[in-house]
């Protein structure tokens, strides 16, 4: 079966056939792509390649010269694994505020209760209580509290993020821009404290002959959180993807990348990705031509969502603990601006902002700091003003490129008149564009030439 075989068959054959095809034809889609753009698929086949490389190459070749040659500003693993970490965020906000058009201010909740999915279903925590399982769990058997591997985690915290995603998109379904906005803006407030204040807890509830009772249990581990947590563990190969174990984790979180990449294309180019772009351009229309503005408006808060559940539970499983601290909001402000600056409603545009400014935060910042440090210990740390830096840079990408780095063909056609340009070439099309194609490039139509071309029509009419 090829991947361009319109018949699929139904069921596991089938879907194994389609994966297996799809895997068979991608020689020769690569040679195609070679042949039709040369330039650019040598380009990103060489990013391929320095991205599968780095993590080894960084940890047992730069890391060391860095250390013992000269000072490199170069991420580390921990950074790395964060990179993959913020672009899996990225990539779920984007399918909420980039493909759907709803700003979403609260999505660290997503990424607080993923964390704490792991948490919950990988530690001691609840040993306390006397709930003991062990299900192929990174332990041995008869441990205390519940062990499960992050595989059947990963895609509980899936589940469960969804649905939250859910419960909060149903009661805002009506509300639309700065008030969708105020209102997500609470829900991430009000999730990290509650899994804070959960520390002390006293329950009673009777129903028939079940009877529920809690007298101060700490079910969330307060300000301190729930530690130690399993990491994710492949036991037939013995390989940990912890804190300690170097490239390993870069990898893993790459992989789970590469799935979320897959995942958020099928689903732009899917009809319901395609009901996404109605809503966002204009709703009302959207809802006169049949789109159930309601359904899916709420798949993509749970979709966008279930992307921050599973950054959350890697998260916690890669550091081996989760605490409250770990989920402020300006987790979520710092998320947008990198869908923002990457280029809103683009998937590759996402993963480069997330990138970007993660190494900004992580490597260059501090690096800078140091070296500021070592010549002018009285200057300031620019590390300290992170968020006055990403500001500017917001202003400055506004100002001059406000489509991103990577806007997606749409955003870029509606911001600026050539990518407009570009995409008719493109299709095929010549569309008028109220004059538009008359104003040379780099000219604006309200300038002073416009005004004279104005002036000098009327006085042709006279």
């Amino acid at each position: 079966m090829s991947a361009t075989t319109d018949t699929v068959g139904t069921g596991i054959t089938g879907w194994l056939g389609y994966i297996g095809g799809t895997l068979a034809a991608i020689p020769s889609q690569y040679r195609t792509a070679l042949r039709q753009r040369r330039r650019n698929t040598i380009a990103l086949t060489i990013l391929f390649i320095v991205v599968v490389l780095y993590p080894a190459v960084g940890h047992y070749v730069l890391a060391d010269f860095s250390r013992r040659v000269f000072p490199l500003p170069l991420p580390d693993d921990t950074v790395s694994t964060f990179m993959t970490i913020f672009a899996i965020m990225a990539i779920g906000l984007n399918i909420v505020a980039g493909f759907a058009g709803l700003l979403d201010l609260g999505y660290v909740a997503f990424y607080a209760i993923g964390a704490y999915c792991a948490a919950f279903l990988a530690s001691p925590h609840f040993g306390a209580l006397g709930i003991n399982l062990v299900f192929l769990g990174h332990v041995g058997p008869g441990a205390a509290g519940i062990h499960v591997p992050f595989w059947l985690i990963m895609i509980v915290a899936i589940i469960v993020v969804a649905t939250f995603g859910a419960l909060l998109g149903a009661p805002t379904l009506r509300l639309r821009g700065d008030y969708l906005a105020i209102v997500t803006l609470g829900f991430g407030e009000i999730v990290p404290l509650f899994f804070r204040n959960l520390s002390s807890v006293t329950f009673s509830l009777t129903l028939g002959p079940i009877v529920i009772s809690l007298a101060n249990v700490n079910l969330t581990g307060g300000v301190q959180g729930i530690n130690p947590i399993d990491p994710p563990y492949i036991p037939i190969l013995g390989w940990v993807f912890d804190a300690r174990s170097g490239p390993m984790a870069v990898y893993l979180g790459l992989f789970l990348l590469a799935i979320a990449i897959l995942v958020a294309r099928n689903l732009e180019h899917s009809r319901i990705g395609r009901a996404w772009g109605a809503i966002r351009e204009d709703e009302t229309a959207a809802e006169m031509m049949g789109v159930n503005t309601l359904r899916t408006k709420l798949l993509a808060f749970a979709l966008g969502a279930s992307f921050a559940g599973v950054a959350g539970s890697f998260q916690a499983s890669y550091l081996g603990a989760s605490t409250s601290d770990f989920f402020d909001f300006s987790i979520s402000i710092l998320v947008l601006i990198m869908v923002i600056l990457g280029g809103i409603g683009n998937i590759w545009g996402a993963v480069l902002g997330a990138f970007a400014l993660t190494y900004l935060d992580k490597s260059l910042l501090p690096y800078i700091g140091q070296r500021i440090g070592d010549v002018a210990p009285s200057l300031p740390n620019p590390a300290e003003y992170n968020f006055l830096i990403y500001g500017v840079i917001l202003v400055l990408m506004m100002r001059f490129r406000p489509q991103g780095f990577l806007p997606s063909r749409q955003r870029e056609a509606e911001l600026t008149v050539h990518g407009l340009q570009d995409a008719e070439r493109e299709m095929g099309v010549e569309v008028e564009t109220d004059n538009v194609d008359i104003t040379p490039h780099g000219q604006s139509e309200t300038g002073s030439g416009a005004r004279d071309a104005e002036t000098t029509d009327e006085a042709r009419d006279l």
